[in-house]
């Protein structure tokens, strides 16, 4: 049994998939100051003794790398950490929306006999509460993409720094 690609087949579908690592900019190349940072703090370069990044040489070049993959390790890691308090992430768009369906609710009337509900909000409640079932998947696949990326992060760390432990 021979497995097909499941990645999409149309134009369309192939330009939403091409757009997917600028949403979150982890798969961006990091922050040229940070790579330097840490490239001077692998040498152990004091503050005067300021080095530019380059890979002139294999150590350097091993230095370098151990940078690049430091600085993604690090950025990935702020993103697991920080992702559920952006203002716009999955998870505070459901927080807002749920505590908007919570306002409406305590707003009903809790027994028959002090009349009807008004239609209006039962009907906004009910959308709301499927959008936050809509969002929380969200949020689940939001959480384990960027932990995706974490350990990827992780794994290229981790061979950086085998590499430049060979030179010492």
């Amino acid at each position: 049994m021979t497995r097909r690609s499941t990645g999409p087949k149309t134009a369309e579908g192939k330009a939403v998939s091409a757009r997917n690592a600028r949403k979150h900019g982890l798969n961006a190349p990091p922050d040229e100051d940070l790579v330097a940072t840490w490239f001077n703090l692998i040498l152990d370069n004091g503050g005067d003794a300021y080095d530019e990044p380059n890979a002139d040489e294999p150590r350097r070049e091993a230095a370098l790398r151990l940078a690049i993959a430091e600085a993604r390790y690090h950025r990935a890691l702020h993103k697991v950490d920080t992702h559920d308090t952006e203002p716009n992430s999955a998870q505070q768009v459901a927080n807002k929306l749920y505590a908007d369906v919570r306002f409406i609710l305590v707003g009903l009337p809790e027994r028959v006999a002090d009349g009807p509900a008004d239609p209006f909000d039962l009907e906004y409640a009910e959308f709301g509460l499927r959008q936050v079932e809509k969002l929380l998947v969200e949020v689940g696949r939001e959480r384990r993409l960027y932990r995706r990326y974490l350990g990827e992060a992780r794994a290229q760390r981790r061979k950086a720094l085998r590499d430049w432990c060979a030179f010492n």
